[in-house]
Protein backbone atom coordinates (compact mmCIF):
# COMPACT_ATOMS: atom_id res chain seq x y z
CA UNK A 1 0.00 0.00 0.00
CA UNK A 2 2.61 2.53 0.56
CA UNK A 3 4.45 1.94 -2.64
CA UNK A 4 0.75 2.56 -3.91
CA UNK A 5 0.73 5.48 -2.06
CA UNK A 6 4.68 6.82 -3.12
CA UNK A 7 3.58 6.01 -6.74
CA UNK A 8 0.18 8.34 -6.76
CA UNK A 9 1.81 11.32 -4.63
CA UNK A 10 4.73 11.69 -6.96
CA UNK A 11 1.62 11.32 -10.18
CA UNK A 12 -0.35 13.89 -8.76
CA UNK A 13 2.94 15.82 -8.54
CA UNK A 14 3.99 14.83 -11.49
CA UNK A 15 0.54 15.60 -13.24
CA UNK A 16 -0.08 18.67 -11.50
CA UNK A 17 3.18 21.00 -11.47
CA UNK A 18 5.42 19.30 -15.09
CA UNK A 19 3.68 21.96 -17.26
CA UNK A 20 5.03 25.11 -14.40
CA UNK A 21 8.38 23.20 -14.21
CA UNK A 22 8.94 23.38 -17.89
CA UNK A 23 7.89 26.99 -18.29
CA UNK A 24 10.69 27.69 -15.89
CA UNK A 25 13.27 25.21 -16.36
CA UNK A 26 15.65 27.70 -17.56
CA UNK A 27 15.55 29.78 -14.05
CA UNK A 28 16.32 27.41 -11.85
CA UNK A 29 19.00 25.71 -10.14
CA UNK A 30 19.41 22.41 -11.19
CA UNK A 31 20.40 18.90 -9.20
CA UNK A 32 23.18 17.12 -11.34
CA UNK A 33 23.84 14.66 -9.20
CA UNK A 34 23.25 12.96 -4.96
CA UNK A 35 26.01 10.91 -3.78
CA UNK A 36 25.56 9.00 -0.24
CA UNK A 37 28.57 7.89 1.89
CA UNK A 38 29.56 6.50 5.17
CA UNK A 39 32.85 6.43 7.57
CA UNK A 40 31.75 4.21 10.33
CA UNK A 41 31.04 7.66 12.22
CA UNK A 42 28.96 10.05 9.84
CA UNK A 43 26.11 9.61 7.12
CA UNK A 44 26.78 12.37 4.37
CA UNK A 45 25.07 13.06 1.92
CA UNK A 46 26.74 15.28 -1.65
CA UNK A 47 24.56 17.19 -3.90
CA UNK A 48 25.59 18.49 -6.80
CA UNK A 49 23.98 21.33 -8.14
CA UNK A 50 24.52 24.77 -11.04
CA UNK A 51 23.81 26.88 -7.20
CA UNK A 52 24.28 27.10 -3.92
CA UNK A 53 21.29 25.80 -1.82
CA UNK A 54 19.45 26.58 0.81
CA UNK A 55 16.93 24.10 2.16
CA UNK A 56 14.74 23.29 5.37
CA UNK A 57 15.29 19.68 6.96
CA UNK A 58 13.05 18.21 9.17
CA UNK A 59 12.08 13.64 10.46
CA UNK A 60 9.19 11.89 9.62
CA UNK A 61 8.52 9.03 12.72
CA UNK A 62 5.33 8.01 11.62
CA UNK A 63 4.57 4.91 9.01
CA UNK A 64 8.68 4.53 9.50
CA UNK A 65 11.46 6.43 9.40
CA UNK A 66 12.53 9.16 6.83
CA UNK A 67 14.45 12.73 6.93
CA UNK A 68 12.97 15.39 4.46
CA UNK A 69 14.90 18.59 3.19
CA UNK A 70 12.90 20.94 1.26
CA UNK A 71 14.31 23.68 -1.18
CA UNK A 72 13.47 26.02 -3.57
CA UNK A 73 11.64 24.92 -6.37
CA UNK A 74 14.70 23.72 -8.43
CA UNK A 75 15.10 20.73 -11.63
CA UNK A 76 16.03 17.38 -11.50
CA UNK A 77 18.57 16.63 -13.64
CA UNK A 78 20.02 13.63 -12.40
CA UNK A 79 21.51 10.82 -15.26
CA UNK A 80 18.92 8.32 -15.69
CA UNK A 81 16.63 9.95 -13.56
CA UNK A 82 13.33 12.06 -14.47
CA UNK A 83 13.53 15.33 -14.49
CA UNK A 84 10.32 15.27 -11.86
CA UNK A 85 10.86 12.32 -9.55
CA UNK A 86 13.32 9.59 -8.96
CA UNK A 87 15.42 7.64 -6.50
CA UNK A 88 18.64 6.17 -5.56
CA UNK A 89 20.59 3.78 -3.28
CA UNK A 90 21.58 5.52 0.28
CA UNK A 91 24.80 4.15 2.85
CA UNK A 92 25.09 4.02 6.22
CA UNK A 93 21.94 5.09 8.24
CA UNK A 94 20.32 6.32 4.68
CA UNK A 95 18.39 3.40 3.17
CA UNK A 96 17.59 5.22 -0.05
CA UNK A 97 16.65 9.05 -1.26
CA UNK A 98 13.69 9.97 -3.47
CA UNK A 99 12.95 13.22 -4.96
CA UNK A 100 9.91 15.05 -6.40
CA UNK A 101 8.64 18.36 -6.53
CA UNK A 102 6.39 19.19 -3.57
CA UNK A 103 4.49 22.11 -4.68
CA UNK A 104 4.56 24.62 -7.36
CA UNK A 105 7.48 26.79 -5.14
CA UNK A 106 9.23 24.02 -3.66
CA UNK A 107 11.41 20.20 -4.30
CA UNK A 108 11.90 17.39 -2.07
CA UNK A 109 14.46 15.22 -0.99
CA UNK A 110 12.79 12.02 1.06
CA UNK A 111 16.01 10.08 3.07
CA UNK A 112 13.88 6.42 3.74
CA UNK A 113 16.27 5.78 7.10
CA UNK A 114 18.06 2.66 8.81
CA UNK A 115 18.32 3.98 11.55
CA UNK A 116 17.52 7.50 13.66
CA UNK A 117 19.59 10.30 12.61
CA UNK A 118 19.80 13.88 13.41
CA UNK A 119 21.29 16.75 10.97
CA UNK A 120 24.73 17.70 12.18
CA UNK A 121 26.64 20.16 9.73
CA UNK A 122 26.27 21.84 6.08
CA UNK A 123 28.49 23.28 3.78
CA UNK A 124 28.78 24.29 0.51
CA UNK A 125 31.97 23.77 -1.59
CA UNK A 126 31.83 26.66 -4.60
CA UNK A 127 33.09 25.40 -8.16
CA UNK A 128 36.33 24.66 -8.87
CA UNK A 129 38.78 25.94 -12.05
CA UNK A 130 36.28 25.81 -14.62
CA UNK A 131 33.23 24.11 -13.70
CA UNK A 132 30.04 25.69 -12.47
CA UNK A 133 29.13 23.19 -10.37
CA UNK A 134 28.55 23.77 -6.36
CA UNK A 135 28.94 20.84 -3.88
CA UNK A 136 26.51 20.98 -1.03
CA UNK A 137 27.63 18.80 1.86
CA UNK A 138 25.09 17.32 4.90
CA UNK A 139 26.24 14.90 7.82
CA UNK A 140 23.94 13.33 9.43
CA UNK A 141 25.10 11.33 12.98
CA UNK A 142 23.32 8.87 14.47
CA UNK A 143 20.76 9.10 17.42
CA UNK A 144 17.96 7.40 19.80
CA UNK A 145 14.49 7.45 18.62
CA UNK A 146 13.00 9.85 21.32
CA UNK A 147 15.48 12.38 20.04
CA UNK A 148 14.79 11.74 16.74
CA UNK A 149 10.69 12.16 16.75
CA UNK A 150 11.20 15.54 18.64
CA UNK A 151 13.02 17.27 16.22
CA UNK A 152 10.99 20.37 14.71
CA UNK A 153 11.23 21.92 11.47
CA UNK A 154 13.78 24.38 10.94
CA UNK A 155 14.44 27.82 9.50
CA UNK A 156 16.30 27.65 6.42
CA UNK A 157 19.86 26.27 6.21
CA UNK A 158 22.23 28.44 4.57
CA UNK A 159 25.12 26.09 4.31
CA UNK A 160 28.37 27.61 4.82
CA UNK A 161 30.13 28.48 1.74
CA UNK A 162 34.10 27.59 1.14
CA UNK A 163 36.84 28.22 -0.42
CA UNK A 164 36.76 26.51 -4.41
CA UNK A 165 38.42 22.52 -4.08
CA UNK A 166 38.72 20.12 -6.76
CA UNK A 167 37.24 17.86 -4.84
CA UNK A 168 35.59 16.90 -1.26
CA UNK A 169 35.81 13.37 -0.06
CA UNK A 170 32.74 11.26 0.09
CA UNK A 171 33.43 8.84 2.89
CA UNK A 172 33.62 4.96 1.81
CA UNK A 173 30.28 3.55 1.87
CA UNK A 174 30.37 0.53 4.55
CA UNK A 175 28.42 -2.20 3.59
CA UNK A 176 25.15 -2.23 5.53
CA UNK A 177 22.48 -5.19 5.20
CA UNK A 178 20.07 -6.47 7.20
CA UNK A 179 21.99 -8.59 9.42
CA UNK A 180 24.40 -5.59 10.03
CA UNK A 181 21.54 -2.98 11.04
CA UNK A 182 19.98 -5.43 13.18
CA UNK A 183 16.22 -5.53 14.10
CA UNK A 184 14.35 -2.92 13.64
CA UNK A 185 13.50 -3.21 17.11
CA UNK A 186 16.49 -1.93 18.72
CA UNK A 187 16.56 1.35 16.97
CA UNK A 188 12.59 2.11 18.02
CA UNK A 189 10.48 0.94 20.86
CA UNK A 190 6.71 -0.26 19.06
CA UNK A 191 4.03 1.67 20.96
CA UNK A 192 1.48 0.08 22.09
CA UNK A 193 -2.09 1.95 23.25
CA UNK A 194 -4.16 0.16 25.21
CA UNK A 195 -7.66 1.13 26.37
CA UNK A 196 -9.45 -0.25 28.90
CA UNK A 197 -13.00 0.35 28.22
CA UNK A 198 -15.70 1.75 30.21
CA UNK A 199 -14.70 3.26 34.00
CA UNK A 200 -16.25 5.92 36.17
CA UNK A 201 -19.49 6.71 36.26
CA UNK A 202 -19.82 4.06 33.40
CA UNK A 203 -19.61 0.02 34.26
CA UNK A 204 -20.53 -1.54 31.30
CA UNK A 205 -22.09 -4.70 31.12
CA UNK A 206 -22.86 -6.16 34.06
CA UNK A 207 -21.78 -10.11 35.15
CA UNK A 208 -24.53 -12.59 36.14
CA UNK A 209 -23.26 -12.66 39.47
CA UNK A 210 -22.44 -8.55 39.56
CA UNK A 211 -19.63 -8.51 37.77
CA UNK A 212 -18.45 -5.12 36.31
CA UNK A 213 -17.10 -4.75 32.92
CA UNK A 214 -14.99 -1.99 34.02
CA UNK A 215 -13.79 -3.28 37.06
CA UNK A 216 -12.54 -6.94 34.37
CA UNK A 217 -11.13 -4.51 31.56
CA UNK A 218 -9.07 -2.68 33.82
CA UNK A 219 -7.24 -5.87 35.65
CA UNK A 220 -6.72 -7.21 31.95
CA UNK A 221 -4.99 -4.25 30.88
CA UNK A 222 -2.72 -3.81 33.91
CA UNK A 223 -1.67 -7.30 33.25
CA UNK A 224 -1.19 -6.64 29.48
CA UNK A 225 0.95 -3.59 30.37
CA UNK A 226 3.00 -5.65 32.66
CA UNK A 227 4.00 -8.44 30.25
CA UNK A 228 4.60 -5.95 27.64
CA UNK A 229 6.72 -3.38 29.46
CA UNK A 230 9.20 -6.27 30.86
CA UNK A 231 9.84 -6.53 26.58
CA UNK A 232 12.21 -3.74 25.67
CA UNK A 233 10.85 -3.66 22.18
CA UNK A 234 8.07 -2.00 23.64
CA UNK A 235 6.55 1.38 25.03
CA UNK A 236 2.98 1.07 26.87
CA UNK A 237 0.87 3.93 27.14
CA UNK A 238 -3.04 2.81 29.36
CA UNK A 239 -5.96 5.39 28.21
CA UNK A 240 -6.64 5.09 32.18
CA UNK A 241 -5.23 2.83 35.08
CA UNK A 242 -7.48 3.73 37.53
CA UNK A 243 -11.48 3.57 37.90
CA UNK A 244 -12.21 6.86 35.56
CA UNK A 245 -14.21 7.88 32.77
CA UNK A 246 -12.94 9.21 29.21
CA UNK A 247 -14.90 9.94 26.44
CA UNK A 248 -14.45 7.93 23.33
CA UNK A 249 -12.74 11.18 21.24
CA UNK A 250 -10.07 11.55 24.40
CA UNK A 251 -9.10 7.87 24.05
CA UNK A 252 -8.53 8.60 20.62
CA UNK A 253 -6.61 11.44 21.18
CA UNK A 254 -4.25 9.66 23.79
CA UNK A 255 -3.20 7.00 20.82
CA UNK A 256 -2.82 9.46 18.34
CA UNK A 257 -0.65 11.70 20.58
CA UNK A 258 1.15 8.66 21.47
CA UNK A 259 2.19 7.87 17.70
CA UNK A 260 0.42 4.55 18.70
CA UNK A 261 1.63 1.59 16.34
CA UNK A 262 -0.86 -0.48 17.62
CA UNK A 263 -4.00 0.77 19.69
CA UNK A 264 -6.18 -2.27 21.68
CA UNK A 265 -9.46 -1.55 23.53
CA UNK A 266 -10.37 -3.87 25.51
CA UNK A 267 -13.93 -4.74 26.44
CA UNK A 268 -16.15 -7.60 27.94
CA UNK A 269 -19.31 -8.46 26.03
CA UNK A 270 -23.56 -9.23 27.38
CA UNK A 271 -26.15 -10.50 25.30
CA UNK A 272 -29.99 -11.52 26.29
CA UNK A 273 -28.51 -15.55 25.70
CA UNK A 274 -26.78 -16.92 28.57
CA UNK A 275 -25.48 -19.81 26.42
CA UNK A 276 -23.50 -17.65 24.63
CA UNK A 277 -20.25 -17.46 25.07
CA UNK A 278 -16.48 -16.68 24.02
CA UNK A 279 -14.36 -14.18 22.71
CA UNK A 280 -14.27 -11.59 19.59
CA UNK A 281 -12.28 -8.94 17.88
CA UNK A 282 -13.76 -5.92 16.00
CA UNK A 283 -12.51 -4.24 13.38
CA UNK A 284 -13.50 -1.17 11.19
CA UNK A 285 -16.69 -1.59 8.99
CA UNK A 286 -16.52 -0.61 5.72
CA UNK A 287 -19.10 2.04 7.14
CA UNK A 288 -17.01 2.67 9.63
CA UNK A 289 -14.38 3.65 6.62
CA UNK A 290 -17.23 6.63 5.67
CA UNK A 291 -16.97 7.90 8.81
CA UNK A 292 -13.44 8.17 8.99
CA UNK A 293 -13.18 10.60 6.07
CA UNK A 294 -16.42 12.72 7.84
CA UNK A 295 -14.19 12.93 11.22
CA UNK A 296 -11.30 14.04 9.92
CA UNK A 297 -13.10 17.27 8.00
CA UNK A 298 -14.93 17.49 11.57
CA UNK A 299 -12.16 17.35 13.89
CA UNK A 300 -9.70 18.84 11.81
CA UNK A 301 -7.16 15.52 11.94
CA UNK A 302 -4.21 15.92 10.56
CA UNK A 303 -2.92 12.41 8.51
CA UNK A 304 1.54 12.68 7.69
CA UNK A 305 1.34 12.86 4.31
CA UNK A 306 5.45 12.56 2.87
CA UNK A 307 4.65 15.00 -0.15
CA UNK A 308 2.03 17.43 0.36
CA UNK A 309 -0.31 17.07 -3.13
CA UNK A 310 -1.40 20.76 -4.45
CA UNK A 311 -5.47 20.59 -4.40
CA UNK A 312 -8.15 19.61 -2.04
CA UNK A 313 -8.72 16.72 -3.80
CA UNK A 314 -5.21 14.92 -4.48
CA UNK A 315 -4.99 15.15 -0.80
CA UNK A 316 -8.23 13.65 0.07
CA UNK A 317 -7.60 10.60 -2.26
CA UNK A 318 -3.97 10.61 -0.31
CA UNK A 319 -6.10 10.41 3.38
CA UNK A 320 -8.65 7.46 2.24
CA UNK A 321 -5.33 5.60 0.73
CA UNK A 322 -3.10 6.20 4.08
CA UNK A 323 -6.92 5.23 6.22
CA UNK A 324 -7.37 1.96 3.76
CA UNK A 325 -3.88 0.81 4.80
CA UNK A 326 -4.12 1.67 8.15
CA UNK A 327 -7.51 -0.50 7.89
CA UNK A 328 -5.68 -3.14 6.21
CA UNK A 329 -3.22 -3.55 8.88
CA UNK A 330 -5.41 -3.60 11.90
CA UNK A 331 -7.19 -7.01 9.82
CA UNK A 332 -3.63 -7.98 9.98
CA UNK A 333 -3.54 -8.02 13.64
CA UNK A 334 -7.10 -9.30 14.56
CA UNK A 335 -6.48 -12.28 11.96
CA UNK A 336 -3.31 -13.24 13.85
CA UNK A 337 -5.16 -12.23 17.06
CA UNK A 338 -7.84 -14.66 16.92
CA UNK A 339 -5.89 -18.54 16.84
CA UNK A 340 -4.00 -17.29 20.45
CA UNK A 341 -7.11 -16.40 21.73
CA UNK A 342 -8.78 -19.78 20.60
CA UNK A 343 -5.68 -21.37 22.11
CA UNK A 344 -6.49 -20.53 25.68
CA UNK A 345 -10.51 -20.46 25.85
CA UNK A 346 -13.54 -19.92 23.92
CA UNK A 347 -13.98 -17.94 20.97
CA UNK A 348 -17.21 -16.93 18.89
CA UNK A 349 -18.12 -18.16 15.37
CA UNK A 350 -17.18 -15.52 12.92
CA UNK A 351 -14.79 -14.26 15.08
CA UNK A 352 -13.60 -11.37 13.59
CA UNK A 353 -16.43 -8.85 12.96
CA UNK A 354 -16.88 -5.21 11.70
CA UNK A 355 -18.52 -2.14 13.19
CA UNK A 356 -18.35 1.08 13.51
CA UNK A 357 -17.00 1.55 17.00
CA UNK A 358 -15.63 4.83 17.89
CA UNK A 359 -12.65 4.07 19.27
CA UNK A 360 -11.81 2.38 15.75
CA UNK A 361 -11.98 5.72 13.75
CA UNK A 362 -8.24 6.88 14.23
CA UNK A 363 -7.06 7.07 10.53
CA UNK A 364 -3.47 6.74 10.89
CA UNK A 365 -3.37 4.19 14.06
CA UNK A 366 -4.34 0.18 13.41
CA UNK A 367 -6.68 -0.76 15.98
CA UNK A 368 -9.11 -3.58 17.45
CA UNK A 369 -11.38 -3.97 19.66
CA UNK A 370 -11.18 -6.87 22.03
CA UNK A 371 -14.22 -8.92 23.79
CA UNK A 372 -12.77 -11.46 25.77
CA UNK A 373 -16.34 -13.09 26.24
CA UNK A 374 -19.64 -12.70 27.58
CA UNK A 375 -20.17 -11.97 31.18
CA UNK A 376 -23.93 -12.85 30.84
CA UNK A 377 -22.68 -16.45 30.58
CA UNK A 378 -21.45 -18.08 33.86
CA UNK A 379 -18.77 -19.89 32.43
CA UNK A 380 -17.03 -16.86 30.65
CA UNK A 381 -17.43 -14.62 34.21
CA UNK A 382 -15.81 -17.21 36.03
CA UNK A 383 -13.28 -17.34 33.62
CA UNK A 384 -12.56 -13.38 33.18
CA UNK A 385 -12.78 -13.13 37.17
CA UNK A 386 -9.70 -15.54 37.77
CA UNK A 387 -6.69 -14.20 38.11
CA UNK A 388 -5.72 -17.30 35.38
CA UNK A 389 -7.98 -16.84 33.00
CA UNK A 390 -7.38 -13.27 32.61
CA UNK A 391 -3.86 -14.54 32.44
CA UNK A 392 -3.61 -17.02 30.04
CA UNK A 393 -6.10 -14.13 27.97
CA UNK A 394 -3.42 -11.61 28.00
CA UNK A 395 -0.51 -13.85 27.40
CA UNK A 396 -2.61 -14.71 24.09
CA UNK A 397 -2.32 -10.98 23.43
CA UNK A 398 1.16 -10.52 24.35
CA UNK A 399 1.84 -13.60 21.73
CA UNK A 400 0.05 -11.81 19.13
CA UNK A 401 1.60 -8.23 19.81
CA UNK A 402 4.94 -10.06 19.44
CA UNK A 403 3.67 -11.82 15.96
CA UNK A 404 2.62 -8.61 14.10
CA UNK A 405 5.58 -6.79 14.89
CA UNK A 406 7.58 -9.73 14.03
CA UNK A 407 6.22 -9.75 10.62
CA UNK A 408 6.53 -6.07 10.09
CA UNK A 409 9.96 -6.01 11.12
CA UNK A 410 9.94 -9.02 8.25
CA UNK A 411 8.35 -6.47 5.81
CA UNK A 412 11.41 -3.75 6.54
CA UNK A 413 13.83 -6.28 6.40
CA UNK A 414 13.17 -7.56 2.73
CA UNK A 415 13.20 -3.43 1.80
CA UNK A 416 17.17 -3.53 2.83
CA UNK A 417 19.89 -5.01 0.28
CA UNK A 418 21.58 -8.15 1.57
CA UNK A 419 24.94 -7.25 0.15
CA UNK A 420 26.86 -3.89 0.18
CA UNK A 421 25.70 -0.89 -1.63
Amino acid sequence: MKNIIYILVFTLTAFGWNAESTAHADELAEVRNIQIGYDGDRTRLVIDATADLDFTQFPLSAGGMRYVLDFDRLTWAIPDQPSHQGEGEGAGGIQRFRFAHNSPSTSRLVLDLDQPLTFDSAFTMAPAKGSNIFRIVVDFRETDFETFKSIRPNSPVSATLSESANEIRLPAAVPINAKDVGPLRQLKKYVVVIDPGHGGHDPGSIGVSGTEEEDIVLSAALKLRDRLKKDARYEVVLTRDTDVYLDHEKRIEIARDAGADIFISIHADSIGRPNVSGASVYTLSSAGDRRVSKMIDEKGWSIPLEIEPTGDEAKEILQVLTARETLTKSATFANLLIPELEAVGPILRNTHRQANFYVLLAPDVPAVLLELGFLTNRNDEKRLKSPEGLSLAMDAVKRSIDIYFQEEEKKLASLLPTSGR
